[in-house]
């Protein structure tokens, strides 16, 4: 690919969520069993967005992640990295947050920019934000904060979270905490 094409980072700032958000829907639509037919993505019913607020809250610094995640997913849920190689039960991610990065970044928060629906599969376009108070992967703490984008493919099973795929741009979040 052209080295130009990258050239104005403002321009990829500006189309990285929608072209992220097709992509992830397009991945979830292909994952269709063979011989069904995809379904029309739709923005999420009002308990679909319950669930999702309820569930992001749990990612925020000063949340109660084992009691909100124990209500919003299922006991054997599995929270993916993008690729599926590593996964983290409910218990780990949980273990996590509350004895790392809640710690490290005290005001962390989780954001729903966007949510798609496609029958029982929700993607989410989200962002992430905070100062870190220490190090985090390697950038000293300096008062700095970061946005980060996510996008997260849930599947659900009888109104819970029963898996999940995870992408996170902490490469930017690192970029925003050692700029000059």
């Amino acid at each position: 690919m052209p080295r130009h094409v990258f050239a104005n980072s403002n321009t990829l700032r500006a189309t990285w969520p929608a072209l992220a958000m097709s992509l992830a829907l397009s991945l979830a639509m292909s994952a269709t069993a063979p011989g069904a037919h995809a379904e029309t993505s739709q923005a999420p019913s009002k308990e679909v967005a319950a669930l999702l607020a309820q569930h992001y809250s749990g990612y925020a610094a000063g949340s109660n992640p084992k009691a909100i995640f124990a209500q919003t997913t299922h006991a054997n849920w599995s929270n993916c990295s993008a690729n599926g190689a590593r996964c983290q039960s409910r218990d780990e991610l949980v273990s996590l947050l509350s004895q790392g990065l809640h710690k490290l970044v005290p005001d962390l928060k989780w954001d729903i920019l966007d949510t798609l629906v496609s029958g029982d599969t929700v993607i989410v376009r989200g962002q992430g934000s905070g100062t870190p108070v220490d190090t985090l992967f390697g950038a000293p703490a300096r008062g700095k904060s970061f946005q980060i984008m996510s996008i997260d493919i849930h599947t659900l099973k009888d109104g819970k979270i029963v898996h999940t795929h995870h992408l996170e741009d902490w490469v930017s979040a690192l970029a925003q905490l050692t700029e000059p």
